[in-house]
């Protein structure tokens, strides 16, 4: 606390102080006191003596004291900082703390983590609140929370809500949610307004190479009224360098669909980091929470090391399952486990789309497309068979409604066929995770204007197909480059032990880059339903080359829509341009181009920060509960203007798994039957960099942001208070001077009351008398 004088001139006024004393030291002057007989009865004793002067100083101390403060009241004092002027003179102040919950804050090296650290720094701020301050609490994650009632709520609310937080995961945005509580307090009232940060300093979280963010900070401080106050609090350890951790990154799998009995590769990596020259640790598998004992490995890494980890099983059961890896626990818990989730069928429908029977009296052309047809019949097998991974049967282009898209999953298509399907239920198929395989037309010259059509400008065909290329006998047939296969369901055959090396083509299709089709093209995004368009939109990925011709020319191109793929293929299978299917590995070739296409309807398994939609249900539930991590009760709603059938979790704020539970109504046997379905969300592993920010880090972070530490919560409320406006504390003085007055008049009245005045020392009669008797003696 701190005290100024506004008007210092004044002090000259303590002159004063001399009065009273003058006025004390004239009523000691001594008189001559004649003694006589009868005064001796008046006399007073020397008790009463004592308690006389004593009320004589008592009266002259408030004088001096009551004239001092006079002055020192004019003199207009004012005081700054310091608690118990805040309790005095509540000015009100709107607080917006930031709590760091990236999983880095959950380091066990210490008794207590940061993360339960910066929930006591915040109980200790919210202690040194008075009633007229208001609070808000932002949990900073990836995606910023607010977890009190905006734009700011009293101090009891605060702490309910405090004690809900949810455990540290994931990666933090600190800049965004800087920015969120600089957006709160612009909708304040109060004239002192405060952000305070309580992180473990981790650099990663401040993300100071992303410009942007921090130019919106300053943005929103600036367009403020009343100047916003940046501070933050450490709670983390000092130092990083010896945190020992051994972390598990994602988990990925060769593909999205299993269908039973066949082999599936899952793949991580383990990564160490600590101060031992070798560590040990294990990886641990899961299916559905039983470990495999079996599949445990023992590894010993290096500091910055890293070991990719496979396991290959077979999957018995349909549904989704749930595969997890995980290590043994140590300083960091966030990255030591991840799950992923797969979906397991018996088959994979396939479908392959047929011309419908001519009319009568039209030429009937010789279809070479049945040729196709035929090989990849024999390939996965009789449609009648129990026993087939994928079932492949044909669909008549004029047959194919709307229930017959929903009855496969995999549809071979020319691409004059595909032209003439209809293009709102070909999008639905695309984006609940449908896939095709595009082959070249039936027809000898392909007409790009039939076979292309766009979204916002962009082709949903990948390519077009230009011209066909024929190769002459005398001329060397063209190969595969099996070197160049570089999609995952073809990294089996990307070698030369695989016989699709010897296969020779003699005709095949150019695959160019697909152009935009002009503005009288059947374009979905120029319907004359445009706002039907805008919410079922297709979301269309870039185009890759998945695998050329060893001139260098493409042979399959392969797109993302929605959840499904799109490839396209610059040969047929027909057994007349190329004998790729006479070869050996076509039919586990034709085999893993289904298992790599087909994809889930819905993602089961995604990074933290995404929304999570849920598809295809059994039935249409009115309301979908969802059971997260740290027993969450979460609801998905209905994805609002879309006509397909959607339910969206909004983005979840903790890795591991969430589950679907539909209480289904519109089917008898199906209500109020639970459908659990599974789906796994993780943490980017970048938070296992613990790094710190440097000194230089935080020069910047004050220069552009105004950002400043403070040690402790003591400091920070001592900051606080000492920037507070202050008070003046002349009506305080002006009402001790009133006490001390009535003070003075009471002892004043009292004395005068008495009857008495101070005397001096007066001679008693017995006194008097032995010194007489003394002097009479000494004269004789």
């Amino acid at each position: 606390m701190s005290i100024s004088l506004l008007n210092f001139g004044m002090l000259f006024g303590l002159i004063a102080l001399a009065v009273p004393v003058m006025v004390h030291l004239l009523n000691r002057r001594r008189f001559d006191v004649v003694a006589w007989g009868a005064m001796q009865f008046l006399e007073l004793g020397e008790r009463t003596r004592q308690r006389i002067r004593l009320s004589d100083l008592l009266l002259l101390l408030l004088r001096l004291l009551l004239i001092a403060l006079l002055v020192f009241a004019f003199t207009r004092p004012f005081a700054k900082g310091g608690s118990w002027i805040r309790s005095l003179y509540p000015e009100p102040v709107d607080l917006v703390i930031v709590i760091d919950s990236s999983y880095s804050m959950g380091l066990q090296r210490e008794r207590l983590s940061p993360h339960v650290r910066a929930i006591q720094v915040c109980h200790e701020l919210l202690d040194d609140l008075t009633a007229v301050d208001r609070v808000a609490i932002i949990d900073a994650r990836d995606q910023p929370r607010v977890v009190t009632p905006a734009p700011v709520t009293d101090v009891t609310r605060a702490r309910l809500e405090l004690e809900k937080m949810l455990p540290p995961d994931g990666s933090a945005n600190l800049p965004a949610a800087v920015a969120q509580a600089c957006q709160l307090l612009t909708q304040t009232f109060s004239t002192r307004r405060q952000v305070v940060v309580l992180t473990d300093r981790q650099r990663l979280s401040w993300r100071m190479e992303e410009t942007a963010l921090w130019n919106e900070v300053a943005r929103v401080r600036q367009s403020a009224a009343v100047p916003i106050e940046l501070t933050a609090i450490s709670v983390g350890p000092a130092e990083s360098s010896s945190v020992e951790n051994f972390e598990v990154a994602p988990i990925e799998a060769t593909r999205d669909i299993i269908v039973q009995q066949t082999p599936v590769t899952f793949t991580t990596r383990v990564k160490y980091t600590g101060m031992e020259e070798l560590a040990d640790c294990e990886l641990s598998w899961a299916i559905d929470g039983q470990r495999l004992s079996q599949e445990a490995v023992n590894m010993q890494l290096r500091s910055g090391e890293e070991s990719v980890q496979e396991f290959t099983t077979r999957f018995t059961s349909d549904g989704p399952h749930i595969v997890t890896a995980s290590l043994d626990a140590d300083d960091l818990p966030g990255d030591n486990a991840v799950d992923f989730v797969v979906d397991v069928v018996s088959e994979i429908p396939a479908v392959w789309l047929a011309d419908p029977p001519p009319v009568a009296g039209e030429f009937n052309q010789t279809d070479d497309s049945k040729l196709s047809e035929r090989f990849l019949r024999l390939a996965y097998g009789d449609e009648n068979q129990s026993n087939v991974w994928v079932r492949l049967r044909g669909q008549r282009l004029d047959l194919l409604d709307e229930s017959a898209w929903q009855s496969f999953a995999l549809l071979f298509a020319p691409a004059d066929r595909l032209a003439k399907v209809d293009r709102k239920e070909f999008e639905n198929f695309l984006a609940r995770g449908g896939s095709v395989v595009v082959l070249p037309p039936t027809s000898g010259v392909a007409d790009p204007s039939n076979e292309v059509w766009q979204i916002d400008g962009e082709p949903v065909l990948p390519y077009e197909f230009g011209a066909s290329v024929n190769i002459g006998e005398n001329e060397a047939a063209e190969k595969l480059d099996v070197q160049s296969f570089s999609a995952p369901w073809l990294q089996r055959f990307a070698g030369d032990d695989t016989d699709l090396s010897d296969a020779t083509v003699l005709n095949y299709w150019k695959l160019r880059p697909a152009s935009a089709v002009g503005e009288n093209s059947d374009a979905r995004s120029d319907s004359e339903d445009d706002e039907e368009s805008q919410s079922n939109q297709l979301s269309l990925g870039p185009p890759t080359v998945d695998a050329t011709f060893q001139n260098g020319d493409p042979l399959f191109v392969r797109r993302y829509a929605g959840r499904g793929q799109i490839l396209q293929s610059a040969i047929k299978f027909d057994g007349v341009g190329n004998d790729v299917v006479r070869q050996r590995a076509f039919v586990p070739f034709i085999h893993e181009l289904a298992f790599g296409l087909v994809q889930s309807a819905s993602q089961r398994t995604l990074p933290l920060g995404q929304p999570v939609v849920l598809r295809n249900l059994p039935c249409q539930p009115l309301e979908i509960e969802v059971t997260g991590p740290a027993d969450q009760q979460l609801t998905a709603s209905r994805a609002p203007g879309n006509n397909r059938l959607e339910w969206v979790l909004a983005p979840p704020a903790l890795s591991g798994i969430y589950r679907f539970d539909a209480k289904c109504k519109a089917e008898p046997e199906l209500a109020n039957q639970p459908v659990g379905i599974p789906f796994a969300i993780y943490a980017p592993r970048q938070e296992s960099n613990l790094a710190l920010l440097s000194e230089d880090d935080a020069a910047a972070l004050e220069t552009t942001s105004g950002l400043t530490w403070q040690p402790n919560s003591q400091a920070l409320l001592a900051a606080i208070s000492t920037s507070s406006s202050g008070i003046e504390l002349w009506p305080l003085l002006l009402f001790a001077v009133t006490g001390l007055l009535l003070c003075e008049l009471l002892l004043t009245r009292r004395l005068v009351q008495g009857g008495h005045i101070s005397l001096p020392e007066q001679r008693t009669f017995e006194k008097d008398v032995t010194e007489q008797n003394v002097a009479e003696q000494n004269l004789a």
